[in-house]
């Protein structure tokens, strides 16, 4: 009989797990508007309609209407903008995050405003707040900005600027954009990061904060100093006791701060020397993996790879040469630059309408995975497809179908695919597959245009609208490496006769950031 509870206490947890892994699962299906810049269009869309629907009833909204032109002017916000203008905001991954943040944490609070100070029917405003992000998306665009921080190890400093890779943006982060992002390091237990976003937010805290904002979206300068003096305590005691574990130093930072005023913390930080900080924070540095090397551009240059027009492969090639770039000669990574027409890059981004969320790995449990992409296939038919697969048989020599059905990935806030192999066993039966794979190669078209690049003297227009530049840097006119491409991996990578995967374009700053990935997993060798 003393069975029965401890069956019903079972049944019970295992009734909680089914509907907790089908809650995962609605999160996991749900479209996450950091993880494209579709999305972002969206999601820059609902804001549009939120801010148009609050203007129409600017008669009915009296004096408080004057608080949201306020606000409105404080956050950059423009009206009319141009599909292009649009793009190129949502692009940039100050601006998204931004959008992303306001949308989450302050487009509610007006909605909430409004409707308690006016009374009035706000159904239209009720269907748009349901299309606002979730905290699983936020908190993902939180963690693609500390991506792009910590890979191109960019100063917290210059991001929150707009200073990317040294081109300063027209676009810097907002006062409460950086206490949210202090507040999420904080979260996150990394405590220097914290301190870095804490200490950017003080210098630009509010002097005469309008009262009404205040009321409305809260106070973001009260607990600012206080959380900046716990992150400096507790990185500070770390650094200078490395025996002290964290948890020690914050139940020290606890006794010491438990009764102080806002007063004695807003003294603490006043009396600080801002230069001392500075130099204290950015002096312990994260020691670079690979990857982020390779990101960087830092690995050794190579002096044997050469750029050309290829036009031997087939008769049509001398006709129309091919520009061939080489990257690496074992294994063998070739990058070939305008191969797509600009009809053929409409079309593909046509296909983003019924993208799904992408993962770059199976789920653990229960697990919240992070998006690296939105994605979908291209295999309805098409000539425009059918143009594309000709011209990879013309680049690779393979002989495959021109009805190869092809992949469409769009990235968002810092999303990237991190270091994989491109090739699996499952399903390929000759004796070579553990050396092989199914996959003889990878073949990835980058159509958005990554930054201005520097044309090459020595093959004239060879770099015409391309999206990479050269990065052999044989000569003044090749400089710089190609961004989240292979170098770190070529130096990583086995004998394999596979190309291994370059698809890390994902933290672009700029454009669309669109590529086409070519499944040639049944190409014949001979």
């Amino acid at each position: 009989m003393r069975k029965c509870p401890s069956l019903y206490a079972v049944l019970l947890c295992s009734a909680v797990l089914k509907t907790f892994v089908h809650c995962v699962d609605d999160i996991e299906e749900k479209e996450r508007y950091s993880s494209s810049t579709v999305g972002l269009l969206k999601l820059l869309r609902v804001e549009e309609h939120f801010v148009d629907s609050l203007m129409n009833k600017a008669d009915q909204l009296g004096e408080h209407f004057e608080s949201l032109r306020m606000y409105l002017s404080s956050v950059g916000y423009e009206l009319n903008r141009s599909l292009n203008e649009r793009v190129v905001y949502v692009s940039n991954p100050i601006n998204a995050f931004s959008l992303l943040r306001r949308t989450h944490e302050d487009l509610p609070k007006w909605h909430a405003y409004f409707r308690e100070a006016i009374g009035k029917d706000l159904s239209n405003l009720d269907d748009l707040v349901e299309k606002l992000p979730s905290d699983v998306d936020i908190l993902s665009a939180m963690r693609g900005i500390q991506r792009i921080e910590r890979i191109y190890e960019l100063k917290i400093d210059d991001l929150a600027q707009g200073l990317l890779q040294g081109v300063q943006y027209k676009v810097q982060l907002t006062y409460r954009d950086l206490i949210a992002m202090g507040n999420s390091m904080y979260q996150q237990r990394d405590y220097q990061a914290a301190a870095k976003w804490y200490r950017i937010a003080c210098k630009r805290e509010l002097e005469n904060p309008e009262e009404l904002l205040i009321e409305i979206l809260g106070d973001p300068s009260e607990e600012l100093h206080r959380q900046y003096v716990k992150s400096l305590f507790i990185y500070g005691s770390t650094i200078s006791e490395p025996s002290k574990s964290v948890e020690d130093a914050f139940i020290m930072l606890q006794n010491s701060l438990a009764n102080a005023s806002q007063e004695e913390l807003d003294n603490i930080v006043s009396e600080l020397n801002d230069a001392e900080v500075e130099k204290e924070l950015y002096q312990v540095k994260r020691s670079a993996s690979n990857f982020e090397i390779g990101c960087r551009g830092l690995y050794r240059q190579r002096t044997n790879l050469v750029c050309r027009y290829k036009s031997t492969a087939n008769t049509f090639l001398r006709l129309a040469p091919l520009k061939f770039e080489e990257i690496s000669l074992d294994p063998f990574i070739a990058v070939y630059h305008e191969v797509l027409y600009d009809s053929e890059i409409h079309a593909l981004k046509g296909k983003s309408g019924n993208m799904v969320n992408g993962y770059a790995r199976q789920r653990n449990g229960t697990e919240i995975r992070d998006t690296v992409a939105r994605y979908d296939w291209w295999s309805d038919t098409s000539l425009t497809r059918e143009r594309i697969n000709q011209r990879i048989i013309d680049m690779t020599g393979f002989n495959f179908t021109k009805d190869e059905k092809l992949q469409i990935a769009n990235y968002g806030v810092g999303t990237y695919f991190e270091p994989h192999f491109d090739y699996s066993s499952d399903g390929f039966e000759t004796p070579e597959v553990t050396t092989l794979g199914d996959r003889l190669a990878s073949i990835i078209f980058y159509i958005t245009l990554y930054r201005p690049v520097k044309f090459c003297k020595e093959v004239p227009l060879f770099f015409r609208k391309s999206m990479l530049r050269c990065s052999h840097r044989k000569a003044a006119c090749c400089t710089g490496s190609i961004c989240m491409m292979t170098e770190d991996r070529i130096l990583e990578a086995s004998t394999r006769r596979v190309q291994l995967s370059m698809e890390t374009d994902g933290l672009s700053q700029c454009g669309f950031q669109f590529f086409l990935k070519c499944l040639a997993s049944h190409a014949n060798r001979s």
